[in-house]
């Protein structure tokens, strides 16, 4: 059994001033997209969950589900379901938040945040592997599908019809 350290790990790594990703097809992984392993995707325990997500650079990343001790979810009012939405995890502490300059929230000591469609995927994977409650950040998922619903018709319908929908089932 291969040791495995890190609560991230992916087909790749950050390249020189983390703009590019480089190295996306050697069989074994990067450690935080930093530091080479000799682990595989194989070698991956079950509540590694794959994903891809802007803030890897949409390389393919493999999270860990279990151990996470926070969660929060933030998102934007735009005509797109899940893109510039972050999913905040915590395997340490209970986040934080603190206000901006501008008077905003934001969150300060997640271990990861995760954006795009692959929200919903995550967090039914930590609702499954970690002992902590996720109906806050269900709420403002539901809330944020039914303003999309309201407010950008047209493209709700290209993504999901004419019909209601439980987001959640959607991604099972």
């Amino acid at each position: 059994m291969k040791r495995l350290n890190s609560f991230l790990y992916t087909k790749g790594k950050f390249g020189k001033g983390c703009i590019r990703s480089v190295d996306t097809n050697n069989e074994y992984l990067y450690s935080k997209a930093m530091y080479k392993t000799k682990i595989k995707k194989e070698d991956l325990p079950d509540d590694y969950i794959e994903f891809r997500s802007g803030t890897i650079r949409y390389m393919t990343g493999y999270l860990k589900t279990s151990g996470v001790v926070d969660i929060d979810y933030t998102y934007f009012l735009e005509n797109h379901i899940f893109k510039d939405d972050y999913l905040y995890i915590s395997y340490k502490e209970k986040l934080k938040k603190e206000k901006t300059s501008y008077g905003r929230e934001r969150i300060v000591n997640y271990d990861i945040c995760i954006c795009g469609n692959d929200i919903i995927p995550v967090l039914l994977a930590i609702e499954k592997n970690s002992n902590i409650n996720i109906d806050k950040v269900k709420e403002k998922i539901y809330y944020k599908v039914s303003w999309y619903k309201e407010n950008c018709k047209d493209e709700y319908t290209r993504e999901f019809g004419n019909r209601d929908i439980d987001i959640f089932e959607e991604y099972k």
